[in-house]
């Protein structure tokens, strides 16, 4: 028998940018219900337990390092702020930074960035292939010209910082449904509600689509179209032979490989390729054998021996336009709001998102920071984003 119920926000997708939203609307005074739309509550192919944790400050546009700057503030003190009923979250945050590595391709370019990184208050130093080397003495420094430093970054567990907005939305009266949208409701130029695959129709005065790499799916649910596709990435873990006793930072060449420690010291890897769009979840044991791992040899030779522990396939959710997130209202269709498209960057985004959201919702305006350049005009104009630190 389909049901009708009423919310006054509807959010589709209950990823960490849905449960960011979710949290902060709630948190920040919302005077209503919330209620969120979760296909897969196992999030067994969602994006963000498979992501690979970083956080970051890095970027080469000013909209991109002030979310950034505001994202590590948030994580900082993430776990004591999302506890519930005494129990803290487990975002678990390693503060190890984040290392650049630069040769002759991307040394000007590291530099200019690192000007503007510095003139907004990250926390960023360049650093020589001595200095390199004395901070991984393990690496092979020949061909780097130098890498920029920063130190305020790292890494967490993805899955414990979804499970902690999600833990602390529902403790503030978040309603998480099981359900999978296949409509969103409009009359003419306005949205009301979701009509779910078990026909229970969901009223809402808002709907906010956050649905990660099925961002175009839910948004040609309401007739729009979302320049957002899915981009498989793999990952791999793996045991070496020798264990360094210094902790290595998030490590990325210009090649496009990159590493970092993973608990009992294993090795987190993977390296940029230019994948067809598409749902795919497998991983290429091949792949590793016969391409990254030699290259992670040339840059460490002690990975030289190693153990092929593990990997799995994951989706980044690619705005085609820019690479760079879409937030905010959908232009002349009342109601509808989007947080999708990050390209990658969604996990170490979502404080901000979430923040940004609930105010422009709630308010009808950005009051922390103003993230209007992230804005949907772009889909109907020729304004782009463009950011050169995509990884």
């Amino acid at each position: 028998m389909m049901g009708q119920k009423a919310y006054d926000i509807l959010i589709v997708g209950g990823g960490v940018i849905g449960s960011s939203i979710a949290y902060h609307l709630l948190n920040d005074g919302l005077d209503g219900t919330v209620a969120v739309l979760e296909k897969d509550p196992s999030y067994e192919f969602a994006s963000t337990p498979r992501s690979m944790g970083g956080i970051r400050q890095q970027f080469s546009t000013e909209i991109n390092i002030r979310i950034g700057l505001y994202g590590i503030e948030v994580i900082e003190r993430f776990d004591d702020e999302m506890a519930v009923d005494g129990e803290s979250a487990h975002a678990d945050y390693h503060p190890r930074g984040y290392l650049f590595l630069a040769d002759e391709s991307n040394w000007e370019i590291l530099q200019k960035q690192c000007r503007l990184q510095r003139s907004l208050g990250v926390d960023v130093s360049l650093l020589s292939p001595e200095e390199i080397k004395n901070m991984l003495p393990h690496m092979n420094v020949e061909g780097l010209l130098g890498a920029s430093y920063g130190r305020r970054a790292g890494y967490l567990d993805a899955y414990g910082l979804l499970r902690g907005y999600q833990r602390k939305a529902k403790s503030l009266g978040a309603n998480y449904i099981h359900a999978e949208a296949v409509e969103i409701l409009r009359q003419k130029d306005r949205v009301h509600g979701v009509r779910t695959l078990k026909g229970d129709m969901l009223e809402g005065a808002s709907v906010v689509i956050a649905a990660g790499p099925w961002a175009a799916e839910v948004g040609a649910m309401a007739g729009v179209e979302l320049p957002v596709e899915p981009t498989p990435q793999m990952v791999f873990c793996f045991d070496p032979a020798e264990k360094f006793e210094y902790d290595l930072p998030f490590t990325f060449h210009p090649q496009g490989q990159w590493f970092r420690h993973e608990s009992g010291k294993q090795v987190l890897t993977g390296k940029d390729r230019h994948e067809d769009p598409g749902f795919r979840f497998d991983w290429d044991r091949h792949y590793f054998e016969e391409d990254l791992w030699p290259r992670l040899a040339r840059l460490v030779p002690s990975f030289e021996r190693l153990k092929l522990m593990r990997g799995w396939g994951g989706l980044y959710a690619v705005n085609k336009l820019d690479h760079n997130a879409l937030l905010g209202a959908y232009p002349g269709l009342d109601g509808l709001y989007v947080a999708g498209g990050f390209s990658g960057h969604g996990l170490m985004q979502s404080p901000a998102a979430g923040k940004g959201m609930s105010e422009l919702i709630r308010t009808g305006r950005y009051e922390t920071d103003d993230l209007s350049p992230l804005g949907l005009d772009r889909i109907f104009t020729q304004r782009r984003v463009l950011e050169e630190a995509v990884f």
